[in-house]
């Protein structure tokens, strides 16, 4: 999880989600988390 941090798919879904779920907008927080998983998957290929 420490190398998905630096990721920058997975920096810009944080916020999208953070938002999305805060204001209720799936709109935001569901590519959000997929921008998240893709981050996330990239990251963990790498270790």
């Amino acid at each position: 999880m420490e190398k998905a941090f630096r990721n920058p798919l997975f920096l810009t879904g944080l916020p999208l989600v953070i938002c999305g779920i805060a204001i209720t907008a799936p709109g935001l927080w569901i590519p959000g988390l997929a921008l998240m998983v893709a981050g996330w998957a990239k990251g963990n290929k790498r270790s």
